[in-house]
């Protein structure tokens, strides 16, 4: 069993790479291997509740299903506070499984991890 980082950068702004990044996470977590996402700059959109309820890929994969599944399987979801104050996203906006984190936490887990970054 690996350990995987998801690292997403985008997010409404450029809904391929975002349904891509987290269609992947479910794909490895699936497969038995721990996975963590960290979403940093307008990647933090996503966590926000219903920011991803309409958002697809051309290849029609929905985002909300594949982070549905994330989030009911407990994948943590970690926030970059600064990122997410910066955009006025607070705790009471997140979705479940996610939590604020900060430079540090990406960092530590980058270091134990394969990271794959969107």
């Amino acid at each position: 069993m690996a350990k995987f980082l998801f690292i997403l950068s985008r997010g409404t702004d450029d809904p391929v790479r975002a349904t891509r990044c987290i269609h992947l996470a479910k794909v490895a977590k699936e497969e038995g291997h721990e996975v963590n996402i960290f979403l940093i700059e307008d990647g933090v959109t996503i966590a926000k509740i219903g920011m991803v309820d309409y958002m697809r890929s051309p290849t029609g994969d929905e985002l909300k299903p594949l982070l549905d599944y994330l989030i009911k399987a407990e994948v943590p979801i970690l926030v970059c506070t600064p990122c997410a104050n910066s955009r006025q996203i607070g705790p009471d906006d997140l979705v479940a499984s996610a939590r604020f984190e900060k430079a540090p936490k990406l960092i530590s887990l980058a270091a134990e991890s394969q990271v794959l970054t969107f």
